[in-house]
């Protein structure tokens, strides 16, 4: 398989996006990461036809939050929602109720640290789609 087209990161964090997106790139198994600064940027992306493989989503953001976000995202069209695998980046510990919460969205298939690894991208790469065409992803699994 060769590389996965787009990633899209939803976060506010102008650090965060910065630190993760140069983490992803030098995995060498994305083409494209795009950024999001809140759930509203990023159903706008959607609704545009920019359609990720991964989203990375944040919880706490102005505008329109994580949950917001997940609960308009359950409002689209369904072959939409199947091709998208939404990742929720944490930066704390969620309660009880927040875990609770997600794992009420079937859409969110895991959870992270908010701060991403290559060893965390490529591992998460090899869950959803098999082997991919990057040589630094495929050294890191073996």
């Amino acid at each position: 398989m060769g590389k996965i087209k787009r990633f899209l990161l939803v976060d506010d964090n102008n650090a965060t996006n910065f630190f993760n997106k140069t983490i992803i790139k030098k995995t060498e198994c994305v083409e494209e990461v795009l950024v999001a600064k809140n759930g509203k940027e990023a159903l706008d992306y959607l609704k545009s036809g920019v359609i990720p493989e991964i989203l990375f989503l944040d919880i706490n953001m102005p505008v329109m939050g994580g949950w917001e976000f997940l609960e308009e995202f359950q409002k689209l069209d369904n072959d939409l929602k199947k091709s998208v695998i939404i990742i929720l980046m944490i930066g704390t510990k969620l309660n009880k109720e927040e875990v609770e919460k997600a794992k009420s969205f079937s859409e969110v298939k895991e959870f992270q640290d908010k701060m991403l690894t290559k060893d965390v991208v490529c591992d998460i790469v090899a869950k959803y789609y098999g082997n991919i065409n990057s040589k630094i992803c495929n050294d890191l699994i073996s």
